[in-house]
């Protein structure tokens, strides 16, 4: 076993000795060197970072020149027709009105600059020292907690970056922002940037700028501001919604005054000064509710975004003129509103109302009667509602321009269609049948059968396409189109509806709704001018004549008594108007459509979940605000008649075949055609020899005095069934043989209007027959006492006594009726006076 080694002894070392003066130079010296070398080197390596940190950051930058193409958004301002009643100004991202920098007090721009960046006058456009007090505050804090931003970089922020990038928390942004900075500071002078960002800053309220500031809290110019109001803008930019003065004035107060003291820090004013603007009272003025006529607004804010885009109206500054008259729109709001308010009671709570100009300029829109109201909002001028009868005048149009007239006769009389796989059964308002009618009463009167005879003459799919012509869009389901359409079964849009309506008025031509009269930009070129042009004809070559044919029908009062009556809400007095009504089922919607020489105006009744209403039909209902709309249009402003055109020629027509008269014709009346056109019989007559009162057919017994010739129309098939059952057919059985006359059956021996002074009147006469003797006070009595009965007949004798002890003095009938052989009744009558 071998013996481990020793490890070897540790040398012994003397000590250094102390270093000379000398060396102890030199080595400060070399340590001093490289200090100052790593000094030049983090220099450069910092100038280094920097140009890397540029040229990085900066290398997709958008140039500091976009902000001359750079246009910050102005509101577009929707007009009355007038040019100068403010309907709406468009809110889009907020308000913004541009003013010039000299137009600014100098105290806010002193305000601005104080609080936002003290060093604004000096840096070139990046304060340093505040970047590196941010960037340290934000590294060691691992988040953004410290901004440093100039007013110069704010602008960038604002302007030359994207929205998205303006939003992040980054210091890549920062980075971004300083570089924009810098080479804006390099193009622009410090005005100009102060200028650009006084009109772009947002100061809450939906307020972009200072002079949209100025007018949103104090109803005031930027130049009319008072030393406290422009400081307390001055603060806002900050925390804009949590300064807002509406909401927090105390918090937007504690703001202006750091703003003053602020300014008091950079020498703009003394603290004496300070104290003075701060003492000064703040008078807000809260934003007025601008928008008028909302749903006619929105509608029209719709339109300019369908032609010029979202961005343009939001953003764009255009000046829009309108077709609204803010005096009619008024009216119509105040009598739809007084209308509802009455028709409450009867389960009827909003109206819609449309006015037109004869060339389709709107006039007034009323969607709603209350705007506020949870439902309010809801336009129902363009909600798809049920017409009901509002229909009927493009159907009888259709059917006059493939060749029927008004005097065509049609069977209003119980008839059936298979409609969908169903049987269809339609049923007139009042539930009566009236038979044969002339196409004037059919539609003057909405009768319902008659429509739907006439949809199917003309073809439904015709007829959608007519209504397409006339400016219904709501046809677009054709699993839905049927002859059920006549009566309204398809929904449309009130606008529309009027629309065509002025189409008719219009002599059958198209006319669409026009809302804007004229559109210019923000520096005011004329970029859209509506001017009327005479719409397409839509009823074929004579489309003229067949558009006055229906104005005619519904303008004429005295077709209409038929059903209406009298006085009925559509009849004006000395007004001339075509006017239609329509009731949906279940009284769901009431309808009421109709135009003057002047005007065209279309109502609309009911309620917006359709729910049903208590029998408001369309004369009761919206009947009522058409009525009272016209009137008031027509108080100063004289209708005039409804002039035929060429081509109107006035021929006479048997009322009741529809054909020229004949002599069988019972009533002749004069009827309006279109030239070459006439009167067309739809029956013919054929000649019977009556008897009696014409029930039956004379015999050869019967007496000839009692003989005549009448003559009565052949009905075609479909209809004899209701013809007989209502007497109009010629009689088919024979009159009765006659029979020898029973002389002096009843007969009473007492003068007419004898007069009784004893109580006790004996009562004589004659009863070839089973008789009863009764008395009745006065001369028609409604009840009677019998004085005498017997089974037995009674030649010249006694009939029956009166005891008028206890009855009182005045006029009596007494009474005699005898039954005869056949079971009739012959009655003799006598008036007598009781004078006791």
């Amino acid at each position: 076993m071998s013996r481990r080694p020793r490890p070897p002894l540790p040398r012994f070392r003397r000590p250094a000795p102390p270093p000379s003066p000398r060396r102890r130079l030199s080595a400060l010296w070399r340590w001093l060197n490289r200090l100052v070398f790593s000094l030049l080197m983090l220099i450069v390596l910092g100038v280094a970072g920097v140009i890397a940190l540029y040229l990085y950051y900066g290398r997709d930058l958008p140039p500091p020149e976009l902000i001359d193409q750079h246009r910050s958004f102005e509101n577009t301002r929707i007009y009355a027709r007038d040019g100068s009643t403010l309907l709406y100004e468009v809110i889009g991202p907020g308000v913004r009105v541009p003013v010039a920098l000299d137009r600014i007090p100098q105290i806010l721009r002193d305000a601005t600059v104080a609080v936002e960046d003290a060093n604004f006058y000096t840096n070139p456009g990046v304060d340093l020292p505040s970047i590196a007090r941010a960037f340290w505050q934000n590294v060691t804090a691992g988040q953004t907690v410290s901004g440093a931003s100039t007013i110069t970089m704010q602008l960038v922020r604002a302007i030359l970056l994207t929205p998205e990038e303006a939003q992040q928390q980054s210091i890549e942004r920062k980075i971004r922002e300083a570089i924009l900075a810098i080479r804006v500071g390099q193009e622009y002078s410090k005005d100009q940037i102060l200028s650009l960002y006084l009109n772009e800053v947002y100061y809450g309220a939906q307020a972009y700028g200072v002079e949209a500031a100025a007018q949103r809290y104090f109803g005031k110019h930027v130049w009319q501001l008072t030393r406290g109001e422009a400081t307390l803008l001055a603060g806002l930019p900050q925390s804009p919604s949590n300064y807002n003065p509406f909401e927090n004035l105390p918090l937007a107060r504690a703001r202006q005054r750091i703003v003053l003291n602020q300014m008091v820090a950079a020498g703009f004013i003394s603290a004496a000064e300070a104290d003075s603007i701060f003492a000064e009272p703040i008078r807000l003025v809260p934003p007025a509710t601008t928008i008028q006529a909302p749903h006619f607004t929105f509608y029209v804010y719709d339109l300019l975004v369908q032609r010029f885009g979202e961005e343009m109206v939001n953003r764009g500054g255009l000046r829009v003129i309108t077709t609204l008259d803010p005096y009619w729109q008024t009216q119509a709001e105040e009598v739809a509103r007084a209308k509802i308010a009455e028709l409450r009671a009867r389960d009827a709570s909003n109206a819609g109302v449309v006015m037109l100009s004869p060339d389709g300029r709107i006039l007034a829109m009323v969607g709603s009667v209350d705007y506020n109201a949870p439902d309010g909002q809801v336009n129902v001028t363009m909600s798809p509602r049920q017409p009901g009868s509002a229909l009927k005048p493009f159907v009888y149009a259709a059917a006059l321009q493939r060749g029927w007239t008004p005097a065509t006769i049609l069977w209003d009389v119980p008839s059936s269609w298979q409609v969908n796989g169903t049987t269809y059964q339609p049923r007139n308002y009042d539930g009566r049948f009236r038979g044969p009618v002339r196409l004037r009463l059919a539609l003057a009167n909405s009768l319902n059968i008659p429509a739907v005879r006439a949809l199917e003459f003309v073809g439904v799919e015709n007829f959608v396409n007519l209504m397409s012509e006339f400016g219904i869009t709501t046809f677009t389901d054709p699993n839905r189109y049927s002859l059920a359409m006549a009566l309204g079964s398809n929904e449309v849009r009130l606008l529309e509806l009027t629309g065509a309506y002025a189409g008719l008025r219009a002599g059958g031509r198209q006319v669409r709704p026009v809302a804007i009269l004229r559109v210019t930009n923000s520096r005011g070129e004329m970029i859209e001018s509506w001017q009327p042009q005479p719409g397409k004809p839509l009823l074929g070559p004579q489309s003229e004549q067949v558009a006055f044919l229906i104005t005619d029908i519904l303008s004429d009062n005295a077709a209409r008594r038929l059903v209406f009556g009298r006085n009925n809400v559509m009849e004006l007095p000395n007004i001339p108007a075509a006017v239609k009504t329509g009731t949906s089922n279940d009284y769901r919607d009431s309808w009421a459509v109709g135009y003057t020489d002047a005007v065209v105006i279309g109502v609309w009744v009911g309620n917006n979940d359709s729910r049903p209403m208590a029998e408001v039909a369309g004369a009761n209902g919206a009947g009522l605000i058409w009525r009272e709309l016209m009137l008031r249009y027509h108080a100063n402003r004289p209708a005039q008649p409804f002039t035929p055109p060429q081509g109107i020629v006035e021929l006479p027509v048997c009322a009741e075949t529809g054909g020229s008269p004949v002599p069988e014709c019972s009533q002749v009346i004069s009827e309006r055609f279109m030239a070459g056109t006439g009167p067309v019989s739809a029956m013919t007559y054929e000649t019977y020899r009556v008897g009696g009162d014409g029930s039956c057919l004379a015999a050869p017994y019967t007496p000839p005095e009692e003989v005549r010739t009448v003559s009565f129309p052949v009905y075609p098939t479909e209809v004899a069934e209701w013809a007989k059952r209502n007497g109009r057919t010629a009689p088919t059985e024979y009159c009765p043989p006659p029979r020898e006359p029973d002389r002096a059956i009843a007969l009473l021996d007492l003068a007419e209007s004898s007069v009784v002074t004893n109580t006790l009147l004996f009562v004589k006469g004659t009863a070839r027959g089973p008789f009863i003797l009764d008395i009745g006070q006065g001369a028609d009595p409604t009840g009677w006492q019998v004085l005498g009965q017997s089974s037995q007949p009674v030649e010249d004798g006694l009939l029956g006594m009166w005891n008028a002890g206890g009855w009182p003095a005045g006029d009596y009938t007494i009474r005699l009726r005898v039954t005869m052989a056949d079971g009739g009744v012959i009655e003799e009558r006598r008036r007598i006076r009781y004078a006791p």
